[in-house]
């Protein structure tokens, strides 16, 4: 269970940082906000936030609002030093 656990957050958290490779893509009724038929980069960007938003928080274990080495350490899978 917590290999899947850092494999989605690290996918959350590769996606964030501009890979192409990673996270979970909103589906597209939910991207596309204002129903024009088309996902603008704006309505993108909004919809991987509260990706990257879930994702902290659930490393975020103790709820602080910052990521100790050991929470960070999760997306890693070993140490992070």
């Amino acid at each position: 269970m917590l290999k899947m656990k850092q494999l989605g957050l690290a996918a959350a958290v590769l996606f964030a940082a501009g890979s192409a490779l990673a996270a979970e893509i909103p589906k597209f009724k939910a991207a596309d906000a204002d129903g024009s038929g088309f996902v603008e980069e704006a309505e993108f960007a909004k919809a991987q936030e509260a990706g990257v938003k879930t994702a902290y928080a659930e490393l975020d274990e103790d709820g602080d609002g910052k990521l100790s080495k050991e929470e960070y350490a999760v997306i890693l899978g070993e140490d992070c030093e």
